[in-house]
């Protein structure tokens, strides 16, 4: 029945995608954020529904239904062009045998060219609070969802995301809900209506029991990155440390022992199995980084088991932890965003993709410096601009320990900073042409 519904409401929204590009472009969102199918166990839980409305969106762009002319281009493209084009190589000259390299490489292009369509479709505020709407409503439903399991089990259930996807370990999703909440924060500062406000922020409260409950140290910490950060940053800085302190107490008496016990060993990494394992899948991406210095291995090539086998004992940048060769047989993940691109990607690779996340972080100024000419009417941009920064900061801390190098949504983010900087560009640029007529005319006054 799930399945049968799903196909009717698939039917009904293929319409509205090809009425509007805009609504395509947004429903295309939507459908790589939530991952619909995988909440299906029948006949559409293969159905690519998310090839459908990229394709509808393509093909309405190909077709000229979107004015070309609007394209605004800026720095997030540029470097998402090279980095794809980097990313094309290092797939074509990866090591053979890897049914990851194609895989992955699909992931990350889909991505790229996902945010680089977005500043032909987000033009202006209301652009840019949907596609916020479209992360929340669909990245954010799966922390809803593992957030209500986490408090009807008392802190028992195991959390799990969509089956099949790079989210389906708690760890990856753990880490992809983090970049959520500031978009959640922001949406409960500026929402207009009451109840929209406080559904929102009981939207926030509920993923970040989902990431408690889901035991995982690195989303942990990088829950504990948007805590501080929010509470350094907030205009609203009383209320904003309220929250997290009524966060805090009532974390303190649900999340159960167990929980508790895992984030303890936090501090005593040295002695932890599971992390002494990902040390040794660093040290073999960092060897592999060392013989492939600019296309590396390709895409998640650690992970093939004679490349494993062939790294393991050579040279890293790791040697000087004088490690004992890894007693386990078996090859693992890189377990580290910056690791999983040195490996894949190669050192060319991870400064591009280094430079890709930190600029959010310089943007973020710019943001704010321009917000602030524009006078109070433009709050919002300046709060969005901490929280998209925010996002992204905790994306980099999580992904410390993870392997979602090639997450889409990070990518979102990156592209929203950018799209939101092009946009206060222009309005200042408005702004000022506009003083400058009232200038001119006031001193025409004058004179006569």
């Amino acid at each position: 029945m799930r399945d049968l519904f799903f196909a009717l409401a698939m039917l009904a929204l293929v319409p509205l995608a090809f009425l509007r590009p805009f609504n395509a472009y947004m429903l295309w969102g939507w459908t790589s954020a939530m991952i619909p199918t995988g909440f299906l166990f029948g006949f559409m839980a293969s159905a690519r529904v998310n090839f459908i409305f990229a394709g509808i969106t393509l093909l309405l762009v190909l077709l000229r239904r979107v004015d070309w002319s609007q394209y605004r281009f800026n720095w997030a493209v540029a470097l998402y062009l090279v980095f794809l084009l980097h990313a094309t190589i290092s797939w074509l000259t990866g090591y053979g045998g890897n049914g990851n390299n194609a895989k992955y490489y699909d992931i990350l292009m889909k991505g790229l060219i996902f945010s680089m369509l977005m500043p032909m479709f987000v033009q202006s505020r209301m652009h840019i609070h949907l596609m916020l709407l479209v992360v929340v409503f669909g990245l954010g439903l799966h922390g809803m969802i593992e957030g209500l399991k986490t408090v009807v089990s008392g802190g028992s259930h195991n959390m799990y995301g969509p089956a099949g996807s790079m989210l389906y370990d708690r760890n990856h999703l753990s880490t992809a809900l983090a970049m959520v909440l500031p978009i959640a924060y922001y949406l409960y500062l500026h929402s207009v209506h009451r109840f929209a406000r406080w559904g929102f922020l009981a939207l926030f409260v509920i993923i970040v029991l989902a990431i408690m409950g889901g035991g995982s140290r690195g989303g942990f910490v990088a829950l504990a990155v948007v805590a501080f950060w929010l509470i350094l940053t907030s205009r609203h800085r009383w209320r904003t440390l309220f929250i997290v302190l009524a966060l805090g107490l009532l974390l303190w008496q649900f999340v159960p022992d167990s929980v508790v016990n895992r984030l303890e060993t936090i501090g005593e990494a040295n002695e932890d199995d599971s992390f002494m394992g990902r040390v040794h899948a660093w040290k073999i991406s960092s060897a592999l980084a060392l013989e492939h210095p600019f296309f590396g291995g390709g895409f998640h090539a650690v992970q093939v088991q004679y490349v494993w086998e062939q790294f393991k004992t050579a040279p890293s940048l790791l040697d000087f932890l004088n490690m004992p060769e890894p007693e386990f047989v078996l090859a693992k993940a890189a377990h580290s965003v910056y690791f999983e691109v040195m490996g894949d990607l190669g050192f060319l690779g991870l400064f591009l993709y280094l430079l890709i996340f930190s600029m959010p972080l310089l943007a973020r100024f710019s943001v704010k410096r321009m917000a602030t000419r524009l006078g109070p009417d433009y709050v919002w941009a300046r709060d969005l601009g901490d929280m998209l920064m925010l996002a992204v900061m905790a994306y980099m801390v999580g992904g410390a320990a993870v392997s979602v190098a090639y997450l889409e949504v990070a990518y979102l983010m990156v592209m929203l900073m950018a799209v939101l900087q092009v946009h206060l560009r222009q309005r200042l640029s408005e702004h000022e042409r506009a003083q400058a007529r009232a200038g001119r005319a006031t001193l025409a006054g004058s004179a006569a």
